[in-house]
């Protein structure tokens, strides 16, 4: 039998729980894995090797794909990513600053090198109970990872919103009575959401429309106008596969 090679371990921190894992990077075979999901176009598939590689890194610490909420599998994917091909990624901007002497925006492309390792977590301070009126509460919870990748692939702005909103109704209240929602069918939770009036809807709405995400900041200086650009960048879709 030939020898094996010991691989890195890494401490990592869950974001959503504080708990630490470890981790190590993903291997050539699971890159191959990676390569085939996203040749193959189907988001069920990228959904299976995406947690699958995950299970296959986490070495150490208590880890549920399934139960993890998305913005948990997009960080953790994201740090294996970055210790697993590289830290340092190029990334292309456009220079918006408006010059004084023209009042026209530079316009200028150019290049920025950023260090994924540093993505932060943004929470925004959303509440996770909302007041409907008439003892109607409803608590709310972050989505899983399988459930926000199907949803971002069907239907019309509208009804991706309403699909997230049933996915994140945790529980019901009137008055004493709680009703849980791994009680009722998607389609009870659907009737439920749009028999809200306006008011009521962006109320869940807003809860949605605030989740955790990630952004790595930097400053870098415009080579034709001389801007100096705080710059926040989020767009990490194209990480995962």
């Amino acid at each position: 039998m030939l020898p094996t090679v010991d691989v890195p371990t890494y401490e990592l921190r869950i974001p959503s729980s504080g708990k630490e894992i470890k981790i190590r990077p993903f291997l050539v075979k699971e890159e191959k894995l990676l390569l085939m999901a996203a040749e193959s176009n189907d988001v069920n598939e990228i959904i299976r090797t995406t947690k699958q590689i995950i299970n296959n890194c986490v070495i150490e610490g208590d880890v549920d794909v399934d139960k993890l909420p998305f913005f948990d599998i997009d960080y953790l994917f994201i740090a294996l990513r970055a210790k697993s091909i590289s830290e340092s990624v190029e990334i292309g901007f456009t220079c918006n600053h408006v010059v004084p002497e023209t009042g026209i925006k530079c316009g200028h492309n150019f290049d920025a090198e950023i260090d994924i390792s540093n993505a932060e977590i943004i929470k925004p301070d959303t509440p996770m109970v909302f007041e409907l009126g008439g003892k109607v509460s409803v608590k709310m919870k972050y989505p899983s990872y399988s459930i926000m990748k199907v949803i971002d692939e069907k239907g019309n702005p509208l009804e991706r919103k309403i699909n997230i909103i049933v996915n994140c109704i945790d529980q019901i209240v009137k008055g004493e009575k709680v009703y849980s929602t791994k009680d009722y069918t998607k389609e009870d939770l659907r009737e439920f959401v749009e028999n809200l009036t306006e008011e009521n809807y962006k109320k869940l709405e807003s809860f949605t429309s605030n989740f955790p995400s990630f952004a790595v900041k930097l400053d870098k200086t415009c080579g034709k106008c001389g801007h100096n650009h705080s710059i926040e960048y989020s767009d990490f879709e194209s990480f995962f596969y």
